[in-house]
């Protein structure tokens, strides 16, 4: 348990320094990655705070990313989604934490981060700390569009929780979230409507 809280404790410091500095910018967020995962279906450990920022353009990004600068972040990697030119993700560290937990904020790495915050709802992330945590659904999708079984063996496994936590409903945002990302150009080549069919057959309660 020891173990655990050491590597809880900082996580939990830079995920609410970071959603404060963000609400504080005037930017809307929602929690993504191995947090939500786990705020929904199997809790697991991760190292990292991801979260999905709703921006307009590049401009409004980079114009974020430096005002988080100013507030003490450094930007450590910048990723392009290649299919459309976008400032995809960047990931940041506080300088003054020295803990190493990365913050990545995911800009336009999807096609639907608007709808992932737009769709987020409020609820506990960490004991006392309520954030807009993704849906079920836009989890399943995201997951499915950034699976790598070979180098995150892991997302075979959140992939088969959340369908297990998913509703009716959730299948649906799934779908429409999929479609809109093949749609924008950012399906990586991957047929993510087939994936999403074969997840619910192979998790199916039936």
């Amino acid at each position: 348990m020891a173990l655990a809280e050491r590597t809880v404790n900082p996580l939990e410091r830079s995920l609410r320094q970071a959603s404060s500095d963000l609400a504080e910018l005037g930017h809307r967020f929602a929690v993504v990655g191995g947090l939500a995962v786990s705020t929904w279906a199997e809790p697991r450990l991760t190292r990292d705070a991801d979260l999905a920022v709703a921006v307009a353009n590049d401009t409004e990004a980079e114009s974020l990313v430096a005002a988080l600068g100013d507030r003490g972040y450094s930007l450590i990697a910048a990723v392009e989604q290649t299919a459309t030119g976008r400032l995809g993700t960047v990931r940041l560290v506080r300088r003054e934490d020295g803990d190493g937990v990365v913050v990545d904020l995911l800009f336009a790495s999807t096609g639907v981060e608007h709808e992932i915050v737009d769709g987020a709802v409020l609820t506990a992330v960490i004991p006392g700390l309520v954030l807009p945590v993704a849906s079920v659904g836009h989890l399943i999708a995201m997951k499915l569009l950034a699976r790598d079984d070979r180098h995150r063996p892991t997302d075979a496994d959140d992939l088969t929780s959340l369908a297990l936590a998913a509703t009716d409903h959730d299948w649906e945002i799934a779908r429409g979230a999929a479609s809109l990302i093949e749609q924008r150009g950012y399906g990586r080549g991957r047929d993510l409507i087939g994936a999403l069919s074969a997840l619910r057959t192979a998790t199916s309660r039936n």
